[in-house]
Order: structure tokens, then sequence, then C-alpha cells
């Protein structure tokens, strides 16, 4: 073999040296344990064990009815929000004493007071279910931040390999013409350049790394399951989630999913990508790259939108209740 043919040979091996030390396109990354932010930087788990929830008293097992009194003093998008946190017999109740508060003020003050109480304590679990969704969507977003910045990295050092072959491969092609005018040595010089310029340009389209996230306290599995009892969320919430029905008739959470569909956060719709979106999102974790982040942050997002209509709701029952007692004064 002539000395041009090893010389090329040569620098073919040590650009793939030169390929193995850069990497490939797809990596798994560890855990980050300082700066960047990584699967376990944040708590999202609420660090109190909360108390067992205030049992129904009897009569409130099953839905009150809203007594004539009420339906003259309350709309109807009043007595359904009520009916979600059930306060209907408190209300039922302030608006049977409308007559007498003047001769009982004392009886009506105590009938407000609970029924704030329990419109509070209301408020209280909405702030605390959106706390957590916001907690795990940022969560999401942050190790997706990571795994961008080091996607682009890389993509970046990728892209200047492959101008850097592809310059090196012209001038050694050409210093060959020039010194020995000869065409086999600048040929091969162009061949493995060109591959070599190729090969990195490509694997700079294809860049994809990934990390172990975990999710055990999974809140959209709870809505994805829908189980008769919530775990994850307050009885409050659950029935709102399942009985405050827009114009369409349909409730929050089959709104919920709608939207999770339509905007492809599960994949194609029989895909083989929906299955393994959907073992991934809905289990305990897995391995995620930068999209299944930003789609399970999306989703967390339109979750969490969905349950802050709650307080708009009860700003509408909240705000009857003050002008209407005012009106018994």
């Amino acid at each position: 073999m002539s000395d041009k043919g090893k010389g090329t040979i040569e620098l073919i091996a040590g650009c793939c040296a030169l390929v193995l030390i850069i990497g490939g396109c797809t990596s798994v990354l560890a855990p980050a344990h300082q700066g960047a932010a990584n699967e376990t930087s944040q708590r999202c788990v609420p660090a109190m064990t909360k108390r067992a929830r205030i049992a129904a008293a009897p009569g409130q097992q099953t839905p009150v009815a809203p007594t004539p009194e009420a339906l003259s003093r309350f709309s109807s998008d009043a007595l359904r929000v009520a009916q979600v946190a059930r306060v209907m017999p408190l209300l039922n109740h302030l608006a049977s004493q409308a007559e007498s508060s003047r001769e009982h003020p004392l009886a009506e003050m105590q009938s407000r007071q609970r029924l704030a109480e329990r419109l509070l304590l209301t408020l209280f679990e909405i702030t605390s279910a959106t706390a957590e969704l916001t907690c795990e969507r940022d969560r999401a977003d942050q190790v997706a931040n990571r795994i961008e910045d080091i996607d682009g990295a890389r993509v970046k050092r990728l892209t200047i390999a492959s101008i850097l072959f592809g310059g090196i491969a012209g001038i050694v092609s050409g210093g060959i013409g020039l010194a020995a005018g000869a065409s086999v040595g600048g040929e091969a010089a162009d061949v493995a350049g060109g591959t070599l310029a190729s090969w990195f340009g490509v694997s700079a389209l294809f860049t994809h790394s990934a990390v172990e996230f975990r999710h055990e306290r999974n809140v959209l599995q709870e809505i994805w399951a829908d189980p008769p009892e919530p775990h994850l969320f307050s009885p409050t919430i659950w029935r709102y989630l399942h009985h405050a029905r827009d114009e369409g008739g349909k409730v929050p959470r089959e709104q919920v999913l709608d939207s999770w569909y339509q905007a492809g956060r599960l994949g194609e719709n029989g895909s083989a990508d929906t299955e393994e979106r959907q073992r991934l999102f809905f289990g305990a974790g897995g391995r995620y790259g930068a999209a299944e982040l930003r789609a399970r942050a999306s989703m967390l997002e339109t979750l969490e939108a969905s349950i802050r209509v709650l307080y708009e709701q009860l700003e509408v029952l909240m705000r009857e209740i003050v002008e209407e007692t005012a009106d018994f004064s």
C-alpha cells in the first residue's frame, strides 16, 4: 500500500476515534447533583399528613335539594356550586332565616359563619391541589430545560465538527493535489471528510437525551383511572370534576381528557407511541425525554386550569351570599 493510502487510512481512523470521543446522538443522563435541576430537586408531595377529612352528616351523604326560599334568593349557578361543595343544607337554612333574622340576629350570624368556614375549607382544598399540580409541572419543566441545554450543547459540538471535517477534507484534498498532482489521495480524503461531515450533521438532527423521572404520587393517573374514591384529591374537587357539567353536557374530567387527546399529548390515537406514553405518564415513572416531559407538564397545566375554574364558581356563590344576607339585615 502506498504512503498516500496509508496516510488516508490513518486520517480516517483518527476521525473515527474523534467520533467516539464526541459520542452518539442518544444518551441517558445521570441526575445532576449540583447546578441544573434534576428529577429529585423539588419536593411536591405534601410535607405534612393531612388529618381525616370532615365526615359528612347523614343528611349530606346524598345531594340535598334547594328549598323554595333558596331557589328564590340564589341563582342556578350558585346553587350548583353549593351542591358540589355540599353546603346546600347550610344555604337552605340561611335562606329560611330571612324573615326571622331581625328577631334572631345571633342565629343568622352563626349560620353565616358555619357556611363561610365550609367555603373557606373548600378554597384551601383548591389551593392545595393546584399547588401540587404547579409543583409537578415546574419539576417536569426544569428537567426538560436541563435535557434541552445538554442536547443543545451536543448539537453545537456536532455541527462544528461537521463544518470542520468538511473544511479539513477540502484542505487535505487540495493539498494532496497541489503537492503530488495525484487524485487518488485527494478523492479518498474527500470521501472520508464528506462521510464524517454527513454523519455529524445527521447526528445533530437526531440528538435525544433521556433521564429517569419518577412520580409515584401520580395525580394524572387518578384522573385517567377514575377510581370510585379519590386518594389524591379532596371529595369536593372530585365531585366538581365529575358533576359540574358545561353547556355540552361534559364534566370537567371529560373536558380535560379531550384536551389531552386534541393537543396530541398522548400521541396519535391507536399508535405504539400512545401506548408507551400512557404507560409512562400514568405509571410510577420511567425514562423521559424533553418532549415527554413537556407533554406531561402541559397535561398538568390543563388539569390545574380546570380546577381553578372552581374558584370563579365559588366567587359567584360567596358574592350572592354576601349580597343576600346584607338584604336580610
